[in-house]
């Protein structure tokens, strides 16, 4: 019988010869596909997730849900991985509810923000009125979220899905991102937590109006030149779908943020 041993990690990727490669093909290209097409991927208007990006430009392109992509392939495992884990919390925490005979847990709630942002709250818990984000990450990220705490992206998220919910008649205290590891054992995760403050989310509602402002007033798609007035920051450029290395016309896609040299 004949066996075949897959190769260590960076090992040339399909397609490659024969029926191991046409089959490597099939998964990826299928994997590929099913996420390009899940709902969150064909969201039009941005979500609370992306309101709180540090790069302007970006949140701009996205507030237009804006074509061409330049880096519209990039590889979405780890967000597939995300997904379903997001997917079994759910279904462990409804079976916590039926467990404890009442409706503690408030799941991938949907709340509605001003401007027409929308989006899915992770998880509610109502004995401790906290808001609960799932994060899963690797093990390296982990370690500097336990250092440093999450980014801005990810501390107006948290805010934002808490004003959502207050505005649905519940009473957060608190805002909760649970990093759970990718890699390893459930009990290495992390938790960020601090008291619930609608100014933060409020300031990335404001924030968004005035990139929607921008649109209506400067006109950048009529003016491809004016997209250089939105600033850029570090975002990890590299997963940006607008992302396009050298790039000198914003038009077709960002360079990348560039940092201010003083001359």
């Amino acid at each position: 019988m004949t066996t075949f041993t897959q190769p260590a990690a960076g090992w040339i990727k399909p397609p490659l010869e024969g029926p191991a490669g046409e089959l490597a093909t099939t998964v990826i290209e299928t994997v590929k596909h099913a996420a390009a097409h899940a709902p969150r991927s064909l969201q039009r208007t941005p979500g609370p997730s992306e309101l709180g990006t540090p790069c302007t430009r970006r949140l701009a392109y996205r507030a237009l849900d804006w074509d061409p992509k330049p880096n519209s392939d990039t590889d979405p495992w780890a967000a597939t991985i995300g997904t379903s884990v997001h997917a079994w919390m759910a279904d462990t925490f409804a079976a916590e509810n039926t467990r404890a005979g009442r409706d503690r847990y408030l799941i991938e709630q949907r709340v509605h923000l001003p401007g027409g942002i929308s989006g899915s709250a992770d998880l509610y818990d109502r004995g401790t009125a906290t808001v609960i984000d799932w994060k899963v990450t690797g093990l390296t990220r982990l370690k500097e979220y336990r250092r440093d705490g999450p980014g801005a992206q990810y501390h107006a998220q948290a805010h934002l899905y808490a004003l959502g919910l207050q505005l649905a008649g519940e009473h957060p205290e608190t805002v909760a991102i649970v990093f759970l590891p990718r890699g390893g054992r459930i009990d290495s995760l992390h938790v960020w937590a601090q008291p619930y403050d609608h100014t933060v989310a409020v300031a990335a509602l404001k924030r968004y109006q005035a990139v929607q402002d921008f649109h209506h007033t400067v006109d950048p798609e009529t003016h491809p030149d004016r997209w250089a007035l939105l600033p850029t920051a570090d975002a990890y450029c590299t997963y940006c779908p607008w992302f396009a290395p050298g790039s000198s016309d914003l038009s077709q896609g960002c360079p990348g943020h560039q940092p201010f040299k003083e001359k």
